[in-house]
């Protein structure tokens, strides 16, 4: 009794590791797939962090520039203005053109502002001048190295103030 008691526990175990690597997998092919908004935290003011964006996204044509509401879009992107992805080598599609969504959410953590920012990208192909553009998912590699872009900046403006204030102390008698 005890050797099938045993036995159904580890057969049940099994069939549970299985379906979960599974569905891991899955969950990993689905977010590879998904071309949803990528967004990251970033604990500065709203001023500082839009400062940032719009110095990580300066090489981008601008559309949509409203700090108000905290929307950026840039124009289409075509040609050889186009991130390669070293992932995916080879020439893209002459028709492939993509757009940048940003949002800017305001908020709070502990006191400290909290602004939110958010990416989507806005991938398609337009086969030909008469047929309607195919919508493209995007990998999120350029989406995600803007954000990075973003936090490498408001790491440097916070480095170059505290050196600011550091020899303003040193000059001060």
């Amino acid at each position: 009794m005890q050797l099938r008691g045993n036995i159904s526990f580890l057969a049940i175990s099994l069939l549970l590791s299985l379906s979960a690597c599974t569905t891991a997998t899955q969950r990993l092919e689905e977010r590879k797939n998904s071309s949803g908004p990528y967004s990251r935290v970033f604990y500065a003011n709203y001023e500082d962090v839009e400062i940032a964006l719009k110095q990580s996204m300066i090489r981008y044509p601008q559309k949509v520039d409203n700090t108000e509401a905290g929307i950026f879009e840039t124009d289409f992107i075509k040609g050889e203005a186009r991130f390669r992805s070293p992932l995916e080598p080879g020439p893209l599609s002459p028709g492939y053109r993509y757009r940048l969504l940003v949002r800017l959410v305001r908020g709070r953590s502990e006191d400290k502002p909290a602004i939110k920012v958010q990416i989507t990208k806005r991938a398609e192909i337009l086969r030909d001048f008469f047929s309607e553009p195919v919508t493209q998912k995007s990998d999120g590699l350029e989406e995600q190295v803007i954000l990075y872009r973003i936090g490498r900046e408001l790491q440097l403006a916070r480095a170059i103030a505290k050196a600011n204030d550091k020899a303003n102390k040193k000059n001060q008698p």
